[in-house]
């Protein structure tokens, strides 16, 4: 055995364990991972073999020319030194505060970091912006020292409209306090040749980070987009990627291995998907609760699409086997020596009742290093084995298109089109869709009359997020699983346009979209523009309702009215009379 085959086998003993208890599939996956070992699949897959994935032509380019985040941990790797020195430089400046503004894959890896880290040692607090919400943007105003903050505008293709608007309206605001030293307080991260470039420059930004064109946004955690904020914070990025490299070896980065994580988890995905288990439902302890949100995003825009695709669920309440469908595969993420009971009593209990039940155990959270890279791989693969290409997002455009037709109207005439009426108008509370009903209650009940086995529920929250409000939105996914024993999904928006956005229009046809909407009475102003982040939020909202629309997908909006959590008590006691019933419960 030579050196490089003992690094091998020695990642593949570092790795974080995991134990796939897949019950009756098991037959049906071992025998894809022959198949995929007699063809060879992992050298092809390190070597960009596009036909692994669609036979396209046309596709196939699309497929090498993304793929540079397979060997981008080794990369950044040397630039180690240069992101820690640029930390070092921000804290001697006396800065207080990072404040990272993104959308998507630009900002779901640092959340996840703030969320599953402490503070570091001289690293610095960090929010992050990733709605147009103008709650949410005054609140981050109103919690940091302005002069004291470092904003950093995150955008690959640097034409992203939300990103922008972030940095434009917080570009003022320092403008009006430090005038033409406004830029020292901004740092951009995005593409070489992108536009910003040229605009950040123009404007004196502190610093451009210029990340990777072959590095799609959601396969970029441990790349620019996700190594800088976590410096800042404090987190040993070295580490991190050092954990990184031993799991690209573990995947066969570098010859031939025996046991392949990501691989094997992919391949198992896969299969259970083609098996009609499609619904990843993933468990956590509460100090991982937003890991999930990077998940949703890498499987739902990877898989989503042909009408088919892996519909990641995170943040649904656990229950027992009964209140759910043939249709569930159970991820569980958490630590080794930290016993999470709860969990792990419901989770036993699913696999004796024979859902496939997938445990993944980490040393620490410096494994997610790890973890980020085990599910690129898992996902990619997992594609591989439903002949789709994950690397593209064919119908997140959709939304884009019909919210840039409706921000043209609000230009021409200073408002939104009024396009529909709503069918009942109770207490304030405004419902659209296209079933009948004379009562709220009614109304709501028969939209979810048309659920079906295998169908799924997704929540879409126009609105600012709030402890309250994420309680309420809990209260209905688990009255949704206890009485319908769909899955159910939820994300504010626009956030999931840029994650589960392209699963809802590309995927199959079984949702089930409840979008909740709100007026603004203390909207916030664009600078330079003739809209607010309120009616751009609006916009957004209306534009996704109407690609949903195109898609012939089943909708009810609800509007809340100016009051948000006043408006979600209502609906929700509209439905406490009397139980939820699907098309074939």
């Amino acid at each position: 055995m030579d050196a490089q085959d003992k690094k091998q086998l020695d990642s593949a003993d570092k790795v974080a364990p995991a134990t796939l208890q897949l019950g009756k599939y098991q037959s049906a996956i071992n025998a894809k991972l022959q198949e995929f070992d007699a063809r060879d699949f992992t050298k092809g897959f390190w070597q960009k073999e596009a036909s692994l994935w669609v036979q396209d032509e046309a596709a196939q380019q699309s497929v090498r020319s993304f793929m540079g985040w397979l060997r981008v941990a080794e990369t950044m790797v040397a630039a180690v030194p240069e992101i820690e020195q640029f930390a070092q430089e921000v804290n001697a400046a006396g800065f207080k505060h990072v404040v990272v503004m993104g959308m998507g894959g630009s900002t779901m890896a640092p959340i996840v970091f703030e969320k599953s880290f402490p503070q570091g040692e001289g690293g610095l607090p960090m929010s992050i912006l990733d709605t147009t919400n103008p709650g949410t943007v005054r609140e981050i105003e109103k919690s940091v020292p302005l002069t004291e903050t470092l904003f950093i505008v995150a955008s690959k293709s640097g034409t992203t409209a939300e990103p922008l608007a972030f940095g434009d309206y917080f570009y003022h605001r320092l403008q009006e306090l430090k005038g033409d030293k406004a830029g020292e307080n901004f740092v951009a991260i995005t593409d070489p040749g992108s536009k910003f470039v040229t605009a950040a420059t123009e404007q004196g930004y502190r610093r451009i980070f210029l990340n990777f064109a072959e590095v799609g946004g959601r396969f970029s955690a441990l790349s620019y987009f996700g190594l800088v904020p976590a410096a800042l914070y404090g987190i040993n990025i070295r580490e991190l990627l050092d954990r990184a490299v031993e799991m690209m070896r573990a995947c066969g980065a570098y010859g031939p291995v025996n046991h392949n994580p990501g691989l094997e988890l992919g391949v198992a995905l896969g299969v259970l998907a083609q098996e009609g288990r499609d619904k990843l439902t993933l468990v956590v302890p509460q100090s991982l609760s937003d890991l999930g949100l990077w998940l949703e995003q890498l499987i739902a825009e990877s898989t989503g699409k042909e009408g088919k695709g892996i519909l990641p669920v995170a943040g649904e309440p656990l229950g027992a086997p009964a209140v759910y469908g043939q249709d569930r595969v159970f991820v569980y993420v958490g630590y080794q020596g930290k016993p999470d009971e709860a969990n792990q009593q419901k989770l036993a209990a699913l696999e004796q009742a024979g859902h496939p039940v997938i445990t993944i155990l980490m040393a620490d959270p410096l494994d997610l290093g790890q973890e980020f890279f085990r599910w690129e791989v898992a996902t990619a693969v997992a594609s591989a084995v439903m002949q789709i290409n994950p690397f593209d997002q064919p119908n997140v455009q959709a939304a884009k298109t019909a919210t840039d037709s409706l921000m043209k109207v609000v230009e021409k005439e200073g408002k939104l089109p009024q396009t529909e009426e709503p069918k009942v108008t109770e207490d304030g509370v405004s419902y659209y869709t296209a079933v009948q009903a004379n009562t709220a209650a009614d109304l709501v009940r028969a939209f979810f009359a048309q659920a079906k086995p295998g169908d799924f529920l997704n929540i879409q929250a126009y609105l600012t997020e709030s402890p309250e409000l994420n309680e309420d939105l809990q209260r209905l996914r688990q009255q949704v699983v206890d009485q319908l024993h769909i899955a159910t999904t939820s994300g504010y928006g626009p956030r999931f346009l840029h994650s589960t956005g392209q699963y809802h229009k590309g995927g199959p046809n079984t949702g089930l979209f409840v979008q909740f909407t709100v007026d603004h009475p203390q909207d916030i102003q664009l600078p330079g523009r003739s809209y607010s982040f309120g009616t751009f939020q609006n916009a957004q909202a209306a534009g996704d309702l109407q690609a949903l629309h195109d898609y012939s997908r089943r909708t009810l909006r609800i509007h809340l009215g100016d009051n948000a959590e006043q408006g979600m008590r209502t609906v929700l006691a509209s439905l406490q009379g009397a139980p939820l019933v699907g098309a074939q419960a």
